[in-house]
């Protein structure tokens, strides 16, 4: 433990340093805290390979599990100016493995938002985000794995303008981009605009229906437009959404949508289809509450026999407050994923095998706040991919510790 948790990254140093001025400066009602955690976690399948395959890219020895420790420092702020609000948030982590030093890195996440009120009527939400983690090896199979970390950016702009007591307008832009560091991943760096907008009728009751409109915009500015490769794509969605509460301890809400999207240089690769999803929110007691979720989505995949995945996806999360102080979360989730739509090969006639999958995650945890500013989390974890390509297949199981203090 000692070896991963003596050398912490000049970077946290500068944090912290950064941290106390702004501590000094907060004035009366700023709402300013300085968060530090440590966490342990073991997972006996770091690279979420299949059975009998083990990681000889990084050594003839490399284990299949680790021990990872991760130190984290940052901050959080919070003010009302007026009837806007303001809030920040930043910090800095140093992750550290025991055999698997190679995956060792430094991650970050920094946020910003301004809650704006302008009269009545008017409302709206800017926020920029910018995180900095290791990607994960699931959805990501070469003969050689790297460590690749992923530079995420995203800047969104809401906003809802209320005609009357009844209807209001709303809409967004926003625009997000995706950066790899390993040259291999590249391929998949990506920027999306994204523009919206749709119609809110909210009843006497409480009950809200909306209809959306969305245009997203994608670029792969790391790929050169040849074959089955397409670097950028259209895609226009209008989706229909309702929110209702019919009693107290229940909530439901439902969407139904179509997507389409199209590519330029690789047309035989355009899709269209429908998504939606429904959801319940059950809480039969002051203690404990139930989520229950389904839903259908529509995701790109790149695949020589397959555009896209059509994915059904099913979830149970349970909560249970224990205590005062103790509080237990449940997750079961399954999925099962499609390959559907054609490809520049298939249009030639060259048919091949369509990715099938079947996903099951099942977690349990606990959250102890120990102190008003000290609290502690356990979790256990188990991932499992079934999927006709053997390659893709894997079983995960994980079991994780941390402790934040809140200054």
């Amino acid at each position: 433990m000692n070896k991963n948790l003596s050398l912490l990254p000049r970077s946290l140093q500068c944090l912290l340093m950064l941290t106390f001025p702004l501590c000094a400066f907060a004035g009366e009602g700023d709402v300013f805290s300085l968060v530090t955690s440590g966490a342990w976690q073991y997972q006996d399948n770091v690279f979420y390979l299949p059975d009998g395959f083990e990681p000889t890219s990084f050594g003839p020895n490399t284990p299949r599990g680790d021990h990872s420790w991760t130190a984290t420092l940052g901050f959080t702020a919070d003010k009302m100016v007026g009837r806007q609000r303001l809030t920040a948030s930043a910090s800095q982590s140093a992750v550290r493995y025991n055999d698997l030093t190679l995956l060792d890195y430094e991650g970050q996440n920094i946020a910003a938002g301004w809650q704006m009120q302008v009269g009545s009527d008017f409302s709206g939400n800017l926020r920029y985000t910018n995180r900095k983690s290791l990607g994960g090896f699931g959805d990501f199979r070469s003969t050689v794995l790297a460590k690749n970390i992923i530079d995420a950016e995203s800047l969104r702009f809401d906003g809802a303008y209320k005609i009357d007591a009844y209807w209001s307008l709303f809409g967004g832009v926003s625009k997000d981009t995706w950066r790899n560091s390993t040259e291999i991943r590249r391929r998949n760096d990506l920027d999306i605009e994204r523009l919206e907008a749709g119609v809110r009728y909210t009843t006497r009751g409480g009950t809200q229906f909306e209809l959306l409109g969305r245009r997203s915009d994608g670029d792969y500015p790391q790929r050169l437009p040849v074959l089955n490769q397409t670097n950028s794509y259209k895609q226009k969605d209008i989706e229909a959404r309702v929110r209702w509460q019919p009693v107290g301890h229940s909530r439901l809400s439902g969407a139904i949508g179509q997507s389409k999207r199209e590519h330029e240089n690789v047309p035989q690769r355009d899709y269209d289809d429908v998504y939606g999803r429904v959801g319940w929110e059950w809480q039969p007691t002051g203690h404990t509450a139930v989520n229950f979720q389904a839903e259908r989505q529509i995701s790109s995949l790149d695949d020589n026999f397959s555009s896209y995945f059509r994915t059904t996806t099913y979830t149970i999360a349970p909560v249970w407050q224990a205590t005062g102080k103790i509080r237990v979360d449940g997750r079961a989730q399954w999925v099962a994923r499609d390959g559907e739509g054609d490809t520049f090969f298939t249009a030639l006639g060259v048919v091949g095998p369509s990715r099938e999958e079947d996903l099951t995650t099942y977690s349990l945890g606990a959250t102890w706040a120990i102190e008003r500013n000290l609290s502690a989390n356990v979790e256990v974890r188990r991932d499992e991919r079934e999927s006709n390509n053997q390659f893709f297949q894997y079983r995960v199981r994980s079991v994780s510790a941390s402790l934040q203090y809140v200054f």
